[in-house]
């Protein structure tokens, strides 16, 4: 049996250095292609190799037969999911969500947040770094410990690190050949940068065990400031934060919007780049910035979750220019195929939107943290939440707001509130999605039909992920004319369904054993026959060794 020709996981990268050499005139432009530059592959077609296919945009769907796409808004719990202060270190009950991901070492859900033993309107003093542990990604300990920070005559606390800022950046090193740098550390000390009489500075540490921390770089030209998040991206072999792009020193453009920064090493960073800004964007009102954006990557697919801005019609005047700082934040999906070039996911309004007065979440939904957990069927990707919006309500204003009677009238009415707090709580929360479930394809009635496009695969079992419960599915495999290869006929295909509503992935088989392996390097589209079933994801698996 043939080998299938393997998909490169660098082929962004590919493509960008055949870019770059074509533009030095290293290499001829290849006229038969121009503009375009392909994959350097000998099958040309689509290469997915065992990549997982969403539908969250359309680069791998042809044509929805009586089927309509939907965007699932994620389950909530209505309480926070991590207990606050219950311990002293704890009682400004100001927690924010850094860092949440699953440690195959020993099979732990882990959690970084940083708490204000001082409250500071900006954020940057008196923050510690605090860890959490769980089994489920839902129910967190907080384990205390003789080997983290003691807290004045508190010798067992859950801190990691003293003077972390709140702009942070945690991840499990892709790279596990030096056990000392099994987790990395991008973070913003701001009381030493205020005794340094530096503004910020960007620190990296590194840890074996995410509790004792080690700083390995002072300080980088080009900060990653401002709420960072950081994945490791293998298509391009670095990695990627995406962080604010301030407004905070822009004298001239006073906007929130969103930045992105490479590195190889975790220490070196490129200046920031804007990727993502509402002005680009006319359906979104004017008065909509971008405070903050975590993203993971599914196979192909990097997946934004941004905290939308909506900034109230009060602006400050500091420093002779006009910035926005009241507002609500409430959450959007957002969809890239390079990590560069963003869409808007689903309709105008809000992915999750804020809820009622009184919830924990009715003034602020952000600052969600980079990837996903994954457990039992679920994806769980936790965020913080505030009862109250942004504001400057009952604090020292950082200059004169204006229109002065909007200012005043709002502060009036906030004065009234019972629960009125000129330091307002947090609260860490989660999102929670059927595994994969950012894009849902289901029949507008009853029956309806998915094709993709044509795409060379390896893998020798086609897994789905579908909701089957109370109907069915079947898959047909189709070559170039739209004729079924022999033995993959949708009467062929065994009719797939489940008696249990919490099944996920299901294997798709022909009857007499027809072997996927047989279509190994031939152009394919698989069409989907739905029945009452929704479908989510797929995606080609290795069972046996090739």
């Amino acid at each position: 049996m043939e080998i299938p020709e393997h998909k490169s996981p660098t082929e962004l990268l590919d493509l960008q250095r055949v870019i770059e050499e074509t533009a030095k005139g290293a290499r001829p432009v290849d006229e038969r292609t121009y503009p375009y530059f392909p994959p350097n592959y000998k099958v040309p077609f689509l290469h997915i190799g065992t990549e997982k296919q969403l539908f969250l945009d359309n680069f791998i769907l042809d044509h929805l037969e009586g089927v309509v796409r939907v965007f699932p808004a994620p389950e909530r719990p209505t309480d926070s999911i991590l207990k606050v202060a219950e311990l002293p270190w704890e009682q400004n009950q100001r927690p924010l969500a850094q860092a949440a991901l699953y440690d195959p070492d020993d099979s732990k859900f882990k959690l970084w947040y940083v708490e204000s033993l001082t409250y500071d309107p900006y954020g940057d003093r008196g923050q510690i770094l605090c860890y959490a542990e769980s089994t489920d990604g839902v129910h967190w300990e907080k384990p205390l410990s003789d080997a983290c920070i003691p807290y004045q005559d508190h010798l067992a606390t859950n801190i990691v690190l003293q003077d972390a800022g709140h702009h942070i950046a945690l991840v499990l090193n892709h790279d596990q050949s030096d056990p000392g740098r099994k987790y990395l550390l991008l973070y913003n000390p701001g009381d030493k940068a205020r005794v340094q009489g530096k503004r910020v500075m960007s620190s990296v540490a590194i840890s074996p065990d995410g509790l004792h921390w080690t700083t390995i770089s002072e300080d980088t030209p080009y900060r990653h400031h401002h709420l960072s998040r950081a994945i490791w991206d293998e298509a391009i072999q670095k990695w990627v934060a995406y962080s604010q792009y301030s407004h905070h020193w822009n004298l001239l453009y006073r906007i929130r919007q969103i930045g992105r920064q490479e590195s190889a090493d975790f220490i070196h960073w490129s200046p920031k780049e804007v990727v993502l800004s509402s002005d680009w964007d006319p359906n979104l009102p004017p008065n909509q910035e971008f405070h903050d954006m975590s993203v993971r990557k599914v196979g192909g697919q990097y997946i934004g979750i941004v905290s939308e801005f909506i900034a109230d019609p009060l602006w400050c005047v500091r420093n002779d220019t006009n910035w926005r700082d009241h507002a609500h934040c409430s959450l959007a999906l957002y969809s890239s195929r390079d990590g560069k070039r963003w869409q808007r996911v689903g309709g105008p309004g809000p992915w999750v939107n804020n809820r009622g007065p009184g919830s924990m979440d009715y003034g602020k939904l952000n600052h969600s943290v980079a990837g996903q957990m994954v457990h039992n069927g679920k994806s769980y990707i936790l965020h913080s939440a505030q009862p109250e919006k942004q504001h400057w309500f009952g604090r020292d204003l950082p200059g004169p707001l204006v229109p002065e009677t909007s200012y005043k009238a709002g502060l009036q009415a906030w004065q009234k509130l019972p629960h009125r707090l000129a330091s307002p709580i947090r609260r860490v929360s989660a999102l929670i999605l059927r595994e994969d479930g950012w894009a849902e394809l289901k029949p507008v009635y009853e029956h309806g039909k998915v094709y993709t496009k044509q795409f060379v695969f390896e893998g020798d079992a086609l897994a789905v992920n579908a909701d089957a419960y109370g109907g069915y599915f079947q898959v047909e495999v189709l070559d170039p004319n739209f004729k079924p290869y022999e033995g993959f006929s949708v009467e062929a295909c065994l009719p797939i369904y489940s008696d249990y509503p919490d099944q996920i992935w299901y294997t798709v088989r022909w009857q007499n054993g027809a072997d996927v392996r047989a279509l190994w390097n031939k152009p394919v589209r698989l069409c989907f026959h739905l029945h009452q079933a929704s479908l989510y994801a797929f995606q080609f698996t290795q069972i046996t060794a090739v």
